[in-house]
């Protein structure tokens, strides 16, 4: 691969990084400031729980695709300074994003509700929808992975 080409992946690869870390930290500050700045939840005793869940839901969803993103740079950039330009183990990676892509969807469809004390929740098509964009992706890399592998082997 050219030396130009992966400057150019390196370089996105960091303005990615820029953009997904000021995207997460705006959404926890957000959620912090709704919870114990603003005091802006109301909290509906019957379904306290359900709140808790939906509010950790976000942090943990949101930060779990921050860390996979992360670590499908830095391998894939890795990868190509050894002249893999797919490396396997992203696979899995991607895998997993989708099965995240599920908790963060759901969460995202139900916090506003349940930052209003709301009593009821909403399955949003996008649950279903985003996760299996990401698994045909998955499917894609995967495919450009084996092809990859067999054009290295014919040379």
């Amino acid at each position: 691969m050219k030396n130009s080409t992966q400057n150019n992946i390196k370089w996105l690869s960091i303005v990615i990084l820029i953009i997904a870390t000021v995207n997460i930290a705006f959404i926890y500050a957000a959620t912090i400031s709704k919870i114990w700045i603003q005091d802006a939840i109301v909290w509906n005793q019957d379904k306290l729980a359900w709140q808790y869940f939906i509010i950790a839901g976000r942090f943990v969803g949101f930060g779990l695709l921050y860390i996979f993103c992360c670590i499908f740079l830095i391998r894939t950039n890795k990868a190509i300074k050894n002249g893999i330009i797919f490396p396997k183990s992203n696979i899995a990676l991607i895998r997993w994003t989708a099965l995240v892509s599920v908790l963060t969807t759901f969460v995202q469809s139900n916090y506003d509700d349940v930052i209003q004390g709301a009593t009821c929740s909403v399955l949003n098509s996008n649950t279903i929808f985003i996760p299996l964009a990401i698994l045909l992706f998955a499917g894609l890399y995967k495919m450009a992975y084996l092809a990859a592998e067999d054009s290295s082997l014919a040379i």
